[in-house]
This record gives C-alpha cells, structure tokens and sequence, in this order.
C-alpha cells in the first residue's frame, strides 16, 4: 500500500517521479508560495462586414510553481539530502539513448492530493543557500543547514482538457 514512513503523520505528501528511470525523490520539506498559472491562447480574426474580432481558441498553457525549504536534522542526513537534490537538479536535463539521442526528462509530481502523479516537466529550478542558515564545517560535509528550492513545472496533466474535466 501507500503507507507512510515513521514520523511523518504530520507531512503531506511531496515527492517527484522520474518516468524514464523509474525512481522516486522524497523530500521531507516545508512548502509555500503553491501557485498554478494557467494560460489560454486565442486567435484574433476580423471578417469582412464585421466590426468584432472573431476568437479561435488555440491552446494553454499551464504552470505550477512552488518554493520547499529543506532543512537537515543530522549530519546523516547531508549527503542524502544533497544526491536527492542533485538528482532533481538532473531532471532539468535530458536522459540519451545509446544512440545518443535526447529523452525528455519526464516527471510525475505529488503535492498532497491537489496534484498526484501529475505528469509535467521541470522549466525551472532556482537553489538558494539562505543568508540566515549556517554551515556544517565537518570536511566532507561542509553544506549549508538551510537551503529554499524554488520549482516551476509545466502541467501535462492526464485528463481530457475540457472546461467541464478534471483540474485537481
């Protein structure tokens, strides 16, 4: 089943989902700033005989941004912090074939359940060491204690886009 991992009754669910290497990231995070932008594209045509436009729906366009604050209770948790995060940095690159080919790095995105599995793509990926945090000076785990990950990710979806469907 989907049980939760001891200790995290009071967290909702957050995880990315990598599609072509089959492989989870699970961030224990505070979350804010949760925004979905939705943007519609019309045509504008003017006929001969009317003074009104005419509008040709074409398409939208749809982004879903989010900042997660991260903070490490351990020193454990360091490396495994950072290689979740250097593996999510990775999924604003593509994967390749043997053929040298690029693969579009495809990902399905949980935040409670406004999304689940929602499929998308990461457009952007900002990593900022806040000023107010310290450092761990132990060599080898010399990382920041307090790191803000601001996210935007293209919706893809998985329902029929319809005015009357499935958003959420």
């Amino acid at each position: 089943g989907d049980s939760k991992p001891e200790g995290t009754d009071d967290f909702i669910k957050f995880r990315f989902y990598d599609v072509i290497n089959k492989k989870w990231i699970i961030f224990r995070a505070i979350l804010d700033g949760i925004s979905d932008a939705i943007t519609a594209e019309y045509g504008e045509e003017r006929y001969i005989g009317r003074p009104d436009k005419v509008y040709v729906y074409q398409g939208a366009d749809r982004a879903v941004s989010f900042n997660f604050k991260i903070y490490p209770k351990t020193k454990q948790e360091f490396p495994v912090l950072m290689e979740k995060l250097n593996y999510l940095v990775g999924l604003c690159y593509p994967s390749y074939t043997e053929g040298e080919r690029m693969i579009t790095p495809f990902i399905n995105l949980t935040i409670g359940d406004m999304f689940n599995n929602t499929p998308g793509l990461i457009e952007s990926l900002t990593v900022t060491v806040e000023d107010t945090g310290t450092w761990e000076i132990e060599e080898g785990l010399q990382f920041p204690h307090y790191i803000s990950v601001a996210c935007q990710v293209k919706h893809i979806g998985k329902y029929v886009l319809a005015s009357t469907g499935k958003h959420y």
